[in-house]
């Protein structure tokens, strides 16, 4: 089935009702799935250097702004073209994010930037909690104007009864950034508010967040507040010097069932109880193109339902793990789009899942 080539304002009528998104594991009924198209290297900052792998920094220093690899945009282009058909086989419905120049130059009075970077994750700037859709306060500058390839979508959903929460626009000064310090700093101070959405996860009434490189306590603190008593937001402790989006640590899958990077994973009270497993390793030749993350992307899956999980089709130790652990694996081709920073999770946004609030999560006063 070919994707719906209207942009998402002639498609409110198509599309289910406003946005309803409890957890990462419920029947997924609608879903947004990024672009790479007109990508480019992303500007160079220096707080980059916490998270960028070591062979992608040159690149990007002298690249900033260029346009990235035509013929690996290509394909991992086909392979998201690819998961869309995947989708639609499985009775998701599928919004694309407009087309916008992402090679533009820009400037705040404060900074410049050579240009964006891509709208290929929604999942990074975009988070759905019940009803709600949360714009995120991105630290990286390039990405200052990203959310415009989904602005009208958020619109048509506003327009249908969605709640609308962008955060505070940043003004991503050099006071946001740290200067110096060793092992255990964060690349941005507590200035003013930033998060990405994907270092948090939906777990029902609770939602689950690290602290990163990309996101602060003031941020977090934003998201609590702007959500209210009704949600619960949880800081927990992750083992990793490059933190930066949760969703490569660990996935939940089901209710008691959890996903997690064997090194990474930093037990926390809130999963007593439940199903732990630590993910083999990948299998992703080392010579592959990587310009954002590591390997451990492969456990970047995605829940169609309780039962169901997109795998990438050569992470056959992965999909043994989980058939073996219950689940039926829809294995898709990825690793293109692995070189350009995500796997399933980070290039979609679930709108519409099966599904209410739940507890799902121990909490000392449960037991």
């Amino acid at each position: 089935m070919t994707n719906d080539p209207r942009r998402p304002e002639e498609q409110e009528q198509a599309l289910p009702g406003a946005v309803s998104s409890y957890t990462e594991w419920d029947p997924l009924r609608e879903v947004v799935v990024g672009s790479l198209l007109g990508g480019v290297f992303p500007d160079w900052q220096e707080s980059m250097a916490h998270v960028v792998p070591e062979a992608a920094q040159p690149v990007f220093r002298e690249f900033g702004g260029s346009p990235l690899p035509a013929d690996l945009l290509k394909a991992a282009e086909e392979e998201l073209e690819g998961l869309v058909e995947v989708l639609e086989d499985h009775g998701v419905t599928v919004v694309r994010p407009d087309a916008v120049e992402h090679q533009a130059p820009f400037r705040t009075p404060h900074w410049s930037s050579e240009g964006g970077l891509y709208a290929g994750m929604p999942r990074d700037l975009l988070m759905v909690v019940g009803d709600a859709i949360i714009e995120a306060p991105m630290s990286w500058r390039c990405r200052h104007h990203e959310v415009d390839a989904f602005r009208s979508l958020i619109k048509s959903y506003f327009r249908r009864g969605a709640r609308w929460l962008p955060a505070p626009r940043p003004q991503l000064t050099g006071e946001l950034y740290r200067t110096g310090g060793g092992a255990g700093d964060w690349a941005v101070t507590e200035f003013e508010p930033v998060f990405d959405a994907a270092d948090f996860l939906r777990f029902g009434r609770d939602l689950v967040v690290q602290r990163s490189h990309v996101t602060n306590e003031f941020g977090i603190d934003w998201v609590r507040r702007a959500l209210g008593p009704e949600f619960g937001v949880t800081v927990v402790d992750t083992d990793d010097p490059h933190a930066m989006h949760i969703d490569a640590t660990m996935a939940p899958l089901a209710p008691g069932k959890l996903l997690v990077h064997p090194q990474r994973y930093v037990h926390h009270e809130l999963f007593d109880g439940w199903e732990i497993l630590p993910a083999p390793a990948p299998t992703l030749p080392r010579d592959w193109p990587m310009y954002f993350c590591s390997p451990w992307v492969n456990i970047n899956v995605l829940s169609l339902d309780p039962e169901t999980v997109v795998v990438e089709r050569q992470e056959q130790p992965l999909i043994d793990a989980l058939t073996d652990w219950g689940f039926r694996c829809v294995p898709v081709d990825f690793r293109h789009v692995y070189t350009f920073g995500g796997s399933f999770h980070c290039v979609t946004l679930d709108t519409v899942r099966e599904g209410g609030p739940a507890r799902y999560l121990s909490r000392p006063g449960d037991r």
